[in-house]
C-alpha cells in the first residue's frame, strides 16, 4: 500500500524549542505539511481506553505540551468509547471540531491527517504503526511498541523506510531522575557495570508473573454477561490479527470506565504481561544506561526459581530470568526481580546506581559489588555503605535532615548528584526532553529524531519479549542482538513471529 498524501517539509518550528539531534539521532527524511498561520497539525487519537483518556488526551489537549497539535478524530470499535472521546475534545476546544471513527482505516485513509497517537491492546501496535507511516503520517504508539520481536524489526524498518517522526510512549526517558541516573553510568562515575537489576512484577498475588494463559472471574455476577454480544463494539476488529474467541467484558469492558488492561496484558494471544507492561519501562532503562539501544543480550538464562503454584500465571516461574550482555570490559548480568523500592539498579565495579520514579540514590567508591539478598535490602532504604553514599532520595524526609522534606527531596538529591559529577560539563550528554508528548510534536515540527523513536522503542520491547518467552517456555537459549533472532541454534523451536495473522491483518512494510 503506497502514501495516500505525498507531503513537502515545513519550515515552522516548535516556537524555541526544536527538538536536539545528538549523535545518533538523525533527522527524518520526510518532511511534513506547510502550515498556514495560526494552523496547527491535525492528529487523530485510536484506541480510547484508559491510557489514552487519563494520560494522553489530556496532555494532547494541553497547551504547554502541544501547542501545534489539534485532535480531530477519536477512534475506537466501540462507539461508546470514540464518542465519548470526541465530545470530551470538542468540549474542552469548545466547538464541534473532533469526530468520532469506528474504523481506523478510516483514519489512515484521510490526507488531512498529519499524525496519530495509538493506544490500543498490544497486539494492534505494530499494523497500525507500519501503516500509518505507509500513509504518510507521523506516530506516536504506546508500549510495549510491538506484540512479537518479528513486527519490532517490521516496525524499525518501517520508519527507516518512509521517514517519519516515531515516538515510543517509553515516558520515564524524558523524566530527570532516569536521566541523570543513566548519565552517571554512562559516563563512567560507577566504574564498569557488571550487574544489572530490572524490578517489576508482583509475586503471590492474582496478576503477578509475566504472562498466563487463563483468565478468571473477579467478580462472580461478571460471568452473566462474560461472552454476551456487546452491541456497540466490532469484536472482530478488535481482536484483530488475533486468534477469535467469543466476546469478553473482560478483555473489552463495555464503555468508558477505569477498568485497568490487566486482563488482555496477561492473555498469550494479545500481550505479554508485566514484562510488557512494567518491562517496557525498566528494561528500557536498564538498555539506556548500557548504552545498548541499537543492541541487546546474546544470551537468557531461564530461571531457577520455583514454579508459580496460581493457576492465574500458567504455573509458571515469575521471576528470577538472567540476560547477559556483551561490553568491551566483559559480560554484564541482568536479573528480573519483583517489585520492590527501585525499578532500575546499576552495579559497577566502583559504585551502585538504583533509580526509579521519584527515588534515586548513588554510592561512588564502594569497589565491585556483586548484588545478594543482603545488599538488595540495604539498598532498597539506602543504607549500604553510607560512608559512600553521594545523595538519596528514597520517597520520603531527605536523608537526615528533617527540614527538607520529601516534595523537595527529589530535586535536592538531583542537585547533589549532578553537581557532584559535574553532569552538565560531562563527556556523554543524553537525549534531553521535557516529556514524550511534548518532545513528539516537537519533532514533528523540527523532523529531528525523538528521544523513543523506533529503534529504541522496538529494542525495549525486544528485552521484554525474550524475558517472557524465557518465562513462558521454561526455557534458556542464545541471542543474536544485530540479527534480533536467535543464535547458537538452542531455541527449541521458539519463533520470534506470530504464527498465524487472522484476516489478512500481516504486519507487511
Amino acid at each position: 500500500m503506497k502514501p495516500t498524501v505525498s507531503l513537502n517539509r515545513r519550515s515552522f518550528l516548535f516556537g524555541s524549542a526544536a527538538a536536539v539531534t545528538l549523535a545518533g539521532h538523525a533527522t527524518t527524511k520526510t518532511g511534513a505539511r506547510q502550515l498556514k498561520p495560526g494552523e496547527r497539525y491535525r492528529l487523530a487519537l485510536i484506541g480510547y481506553g484508559i491510557q489514552m483518556r487519563t494520560t494522553l488526551t489530556p496532555q494532547f489537549m494541553w497547551w504547554n505540551d502541544a501547542p501545534n497539535m489539534e485532535i480531530v478524530a477519536v477512534c475506537d470499535c466501540d462507539k461508546v468509547r470514540a464518542n465519548a472521546g470526541a465530545k470530551r475534545v470538542n468540549e474542552e476546544y469548545k466547538k464541534n471540531t473532533c469526530k468520532a471513527v469506528y474504523d481506523f482505516r478510516e483514519i489512515l485513509n484521510d490526507p488531512t491527517i498529519d499524525a496519530v497517537c495509538i493506544a490500543t491492546p498490544d497486539h494492534w501496535h505494530a499494523y497500525m504503526s507500519v501503516e500509518a507511516m505507509k500513509h504518510g503520517k507521523d506516530v506516536y504508539c504506546e508500549k510495549p511498541l510491538t506484540f512479537t520481536i518479528d513486527e519490532a524489526k517490521k516496525v524499525i524498518a518501517a520508519q527507516k523506510k518512509y521517514g517519519r517522526v516515531f515516538q515510543t510512549g517509553s515516558m520515564q526517558r524524558s523524566w530527570r531522575d532516569f536521566r541523570t541516573a543513566c548519565m552517571v553510568v554512562r559516563n563512567g562515575f560507577i566504574g564498569d557495570v557488571m550487574h544489572v537489576d530490572a524490578n517489576y512484577g508482583v509475586g503471590g498475588q492474582k496478576l503477578g508473573g509475566p504472562s498466563h494463559p487463563v483468565r478468571f472471574f473477579d467478580v462472580p455476577e461478571n460471568a452473566a454477561t462474560e461472552g454476551a454480544p456487546n452491541p456497540d463494539c466490532d469484536w472482530n476488529m478488535w481482536l484483530g490479527p488475533a486468534a477469535w474467541r467469543p466476546y469478553s467484558d473482560q478483555l473489552a469492558p463495555r464503555g468508558v470506565n477505569e477498568f485497568y488492561p490487566m486482563f488482555w496484558r496477561f492473555d498469550d494471544d494479545l500481550g505479554s504481561g508485566y514484562n510488557g507492561d512494567w518491562g517496557a519501562h525498566h528494561l528500557d532503562i536498564a538498555q539506556w544506561g548500557l548504552d545498548l539501544d541499537k543492541s541487546g543480550p546474546v544470551k537468557i538464562v531461564r530461571s531457577d526459581e520455583p514454579h508459580s503454584t496460581n493457576l492465574f500465571h500458567g504455573g509458571r516461574r515469575q521471576f528470577g530470568m538472567r540476560m547477559i550482555f556483551k561490553k568491551p570490559y566483559g559480560d554484564v548480568e541482568l536479573y528480573h526481580g519483583p517489585f520492590g523500592v527501585w525499578g532500575t539498579v546499576f552495579y559497577g565495579t566502583d559504585g551502585i546506581v538504583a533509580v526509579n520514579r521519584g527515588k534515586i540514590a548513588v554510592w561512588r567508591g564502594t569497589g565491585p559489588v556483586k548484588p545478594t539478598p543482603e545488599i538488595r535490602k540495604a539498598i532498597d532504604d539506602a543504607s549500604f555503605r553510607p560512608d559512600k553514599l553521594v545523595a538519596a532520595s528514597i520517597g520520603k524526609d531527605y536523608g537526615t535532615d528533617a527540614t527538607v522534606k520529601k516534595d523537595d527531596a527529589l530535586d535536592k538529591a538531583l542537585d547533589k548528584i549532578e553537581q557532584v559529577f559535574d553532569l552538565a560539563h560531562a563527556k556523554v550528554q543524553l537525549y534531553k526532553s521535557a516529556n514524550q508528548v511534548r518532545n513528539f510534536c516537537e519533532c514533528v515540527a523540527s523532523r529531528k529524531c525523538t528521544i523513543s523513536p523506533a529503534e529504541v522503542g522496538g529494542r525495549s520491547a525486544t528485552l521484554c519479549l525474550l524475558c517472557n518467552m524465557s518465562y513462558k517456555y521454561d526455557a534458556s537459549f542464545d541471542w543474536d542482538p544485530e540479527k534480533m533472532d536467535f543464535a547458537g541454534g538452542n531455541c527449541r523451536g521458539l519463533s520470534i513471529a506470530r504464527p498465524v495473522y487472522r484476516n489478512g491483518w500481516d504486519v507487511v512494510v
